[in-house]
């Protein structure tokens, strides 16, 4: 396919870096054959089989490191056991590096024109009885010196009987229980995951009369986790028609959303280019309750943004040759910031939530991010940079050390930027034209495009004329006060405020489970400056809070207040008499062994955060979660 142009700049072609490898040559001899095998889902076990062309001599291979959508470092190396390596059938010796835990060494003797290599890996977090989901950069060794876009891979699959599967791999033939793929890229093959189980359901939301189709495929532990309702199905097709609208463009063959309904792995998402990895917080229940399907609603809207952000267009940093270079994360306020922003919208633009949900989350952020004290002293450039600390850093003392806060802040800055293009341009262009114009060229191609922050710049400046380099250097750069940090909700014609009683979202927080990017629990940051769980362990104390200056801390357990055996009911109570009396609390906790009583001054009342309307000004918040004309495409 023809590449055109994309923007003024320095945006790269990242599938034209070349990586010469051994010996000079551009890419090993062969492709590799890679069997993966789940002979008992009950032990969570997959069984691995490489074949390798290789030649004789010192060889190097490397087990993925730098996961893309990761940002870190965190290949699981440590959970492969087993590791064989055969040619001919003779064992071959081999070594990790003893610097690089992901590098293994050894020598193939003369002769040799393949190696076997075997090993089992555990996977307990992603793998029922009646289900799987399968990353192959768990599954597979690939060589050094060579980039990973030119080692091919030909992949098989061996499933339990009578499970079906789910994949953006295409089958080239299935042999009762064996599933032979196409060849693709080993880069390509880390990209495609692999859902399967007894319990599975596709359902096809491609638009009419598009020729490039997308399915919602779904595994899970019981059948009726698989029973989504026939308008959950018209918000997910409507959302990949909104998604159509504001980009105008696609960037797959096909496009799977991967979703895992159960209540016994590892929950979350990880996008890739055409297909996600999406497992439901809410797990078998998804679907069936309310509350729980609307705190999981942005999740596929998410991953599905990605395709765009992040995966066709990438940060210049986050894009290597191979999985073992390190990643640069510095711009993963657009990468994730952006895909919040986008992505949430796109959940309320296709009716997965209401335009009040959407308030009531982005309320519930903002008040975070407004007790996120940490912000005194990092700013937000450096959560981005210091990425695979922080997505690994403990959560006693987050709100002051800070976390992954390019994601919540990320929201609040391009809200921000959205109105600033808006109330410029007097309402005549927004996001949406940045969107189409950064993310929508070459329609139909996935390879990918790097980009820099010149390149947002000169972007930003096309659809809008501004300084947007020093806004955008004043926010990420700047500390506490210099941040504008309700600048865009302010600007909205809204305002965020507080009352006593919580949003239909935090509720669901609270008592059902935890949002996209909210954790489990009992939220009091707002008030007395405490976040814990429903038992009463301290997760989180407001650095310099009420609580803090109590002397309480993270790690304690709250046993009673006010000679009250601990409850969130009697939390909240305690809070509302303290108000009216202007007495202290008194709290009795437990730490390393040792109960005692501390007195914390607090007397502000319960705080929910909301988000108001000011009378007298646009409500441009109409505009952005209104669904937009459909484009004509595919």
């Amino acid at each position: 396919m023809k590449l055109r142009s994309l923007l003024p700049g320095a945006i790269a072609l990242a599938a034209s870096v070349s990586c010469i490898g051994q010996a000079g040559a551009e890419s090993p001899v062969g492709p590799v054959a890679l069997t993966v095998e789940l002979p008992n889902p009950g032990q969570q076990i997959f069984y691995v089989h490489e074949v390798m062309p290789v030649s004789p001599g010192p060889l190097t291979l490397y087990y993925p490191k730098f996961i893309p959508g990761d940002h870190a470092p965190d290949g699981p190396v440590d959970a492969m056991m087993g590791l064989e390596i055969t040619a001919a059938g003779k064992r071959i010796a081999w070594l990790h590096d003893e610097v690089d835990m992901f590098t293994f060494h050894m020598t193939v003797p003369a002769g040799a024109d393949r190696i076997d290599i075997s090993f089992q890996f555990p996977a307990r977090d992603r793998i029922t009885p009646y289900l799987m989901g399968l990353e192959w950069n768990e599954l597979a060794l690939y060589q050094a010196g060579y980039p990973t876009r030119v080692q091919i891979y030909r992949p098989s699959l061996v499933l339990p009987a009578g499970w079906r599967y789910a994949t953006a791999l295409t089958t080239g033939e299935r042999n009762g229980e064996h599933i032979a793929f196409r060849p693709v890229p080993f880069n390509t093959l880390v990209d495609s995951p692999v859902i399967a189980g007894k319990y599975f359901r596709e359902i096809d939301l491609t638009p009419a009369g598009s020729p490039v189709h997308r399915y919602l495929d779904m595994v899970g532990d019981i059948a009726e986790a698989l029973g989504i309702s026939d308008a959950q199905v018209a918000g997910y097709r409507r959302l990949v028609e909104q998604a159509q609208a504001l980009f105008q463009s696609h960037h797959y063959d096909d496009y799977h959303f991967l979703l895992t309904l159960s209540d016994y792995v590892s929950t979350g998402g990880l996008e890739h280019h055409q297909s996600s990895d999406d497992r439901a917080r809410s797990g078998a229940r998804m679907f069936a309750d309310p509350d729980r399907f609307m705190l999981d609603a942005s999740l596929l809207p998410h991953e599905y943004t990605h395709s765009w952000n992040g995966k066709f267009m990438r940060p210049a940093g986050l894009w290597q040759p191979d999985f073992e270079s390190p990643e640069r994360a510095g711009m993963l306020w657009v990468y994730e910031g952006l895909t919040v922003y986008l992505g949430d919208m796109l959940t309320a633009r296709s009716g997965l939530w209401s335009p009040d949900t959407w308030r009531q989350v982005v309320a519930y952020r903002a008040a975070a991010m407004a007790h996120q004290t940490g912000r005194e002293w990092r700013p937000l450039i450096d959560t981005t940079v210091a990425a695979q600390l922080v997505y690994a850093s403990p959560g006693a003392w987050s709100n002051w050390r800070r976390q992954t806060d390019f994601y919540r802040e990320g929201q609040l800055f391009w809200l921000a930027v959205d109105m600033k293009i808006r109330t410029l341009s007097q309402d005549r262009r927004s996001i949406d034209d940045f969107a189409r114009q950064f993310f929508g060229v070459d329609d139909g191609s996935f390879i990918t495009r790097t980009f820099t922050f010149s390149d947002v710049v000169a972007s930003l400046n096309a659809v809008q004329p501004y300084d947007w380099a020093g806004f955008l250097h004043n926010w990420l750069d700047g500390i506490g006060q210099q941040v504008p940090l309700l600048s865009g909700i302010d600007a909205s014609g809204w305002r965020l405020d507080y009352s006593d009683q919580p949003s239909r979202y935090q509720n669901a927080i609270e008592n059902v489970g935890e949002g996209e990017l909210e954790g489990k629990g009992i939220n009091a940051m707002f008030s007395v400056g405490l976040f814990l769980d429903r038992q009463g362990k301290v997760a989180d104390v407001l650095w310099n809070g009420p609580a803090f200056k109590a002397g309480l801390a993270p790690g304690m357990e709250i046993v009673a207040i006010d000679g009250h055996a601990f409850s969130p009911g009697v939390l909240r109570d305690a809070i509302g008499a303290a108000q009216k009396s202007g007495k202290p609390l008194l709290i009795a906790a437990k730490g390393d062994g040792v109960t005692q009583v501390y007195s914390l001054d607090y007397d502000g009342g319960v705080k929910y955060p909301h988000l108001v309307r000011v009378p007298g000004t646009t409500d441009y918040l109409d505009g952005i979660l209104a669904p937009k004309p459909l484009h004509n495409g595919p």
